[in-house]
């Protein structure tokens, strides 16, 4: 969950800009008109992006040290084509028809930085997308691809924000290295400021991990 003091701070944001909008939009008095105005319109945006921003970084996790955040289950259906079940710490599980040799589990992690860093927040992390890859580049151009995105934003993206803007918020990528599939391995991902780490749970994922890793 996300630290109460970084959803404060922007609430605070979100409701002082509301607050000075009002006050320049009902004010009478010599000012120009449209300068109150355009000032006013100016803070209602400022406020619309920071309640959006907020609920984009709701749907973020907070990222504890050398806590696995998913576990990945493999059953092979037929050559080349497995359900891949993902459980995450949450108690959501999901499947996916993974086509290859190997499976990837992508992740978004978010860091603060500067007075927002000050406030004590821990990194956030959300799940972005699970994939399959084949061995063969000859398949990995002309066979059947597998990609699933597992979260989306709303109306704004701050991680996508961030990379282009990186004030106060320093967004990073961090991707699993692809893993073997073979009918019930079983792996458990783990997530730290710096990547992720996958470690094998059972031991056909711990033979897979022995003769390829």
């Amino acid at each position: 969950m996300l630290q109460g003091s970084i959803i404060f701070f922007l609430v605070v944001i979100g409701l002082s800009a509301i607050a000075g909008a009002g006050y320049f939009l009902l004010r009478r008095g010599w000012f120009i008109n449209w300068l109150k105005a355009s000032f006013a319109m100016s803070l209602i945006i400022l406020a619309a992006a920071s309640i959006l921003s907020l609920f984009d970084l709701l749907s973020y996790q907070q990222l504890m040290a050398e806590v696995p955040i998913a576990t990945i289950s493999v059953f092979e259906r037929a050559d080349q084509q497995y359900d891949l079940t993902l459980a995450t710490v949450d108690g959501m599980e999901q499947r996916f028809e993974i086509f290859g040799d190997q499976w990837q589990l992508d992740a978004r992690l978010i860091t603060w930085v500067g007075p927002l860093a000050a406030l004590g927040g821990k990194p956030l992390y959300r799940l972005d997308r699970v994939s399959g890859r084949y061995v063969s580049l000859e398949q990995a151009r002309n066979a059947r691809q597998s990609i699933y995105q597992l979260e989306r934003s709303g109306y704004v993206d701050i991680w996508q924000v961030a990379k282009k803007i990186p004030l106060w918020i320093d967004a990073n990528y961090g991707s699993a290295v692809y893993m073997p599939m073979e009918n019930g391995a079983v792996y458990s991902v783990h997530l730290t400021a710096k990547g992720m780490n996958v470690r094998a749970v059972n031991d056909i994922a711990k033979r897979l991990l022995g003769e390829e890793w």
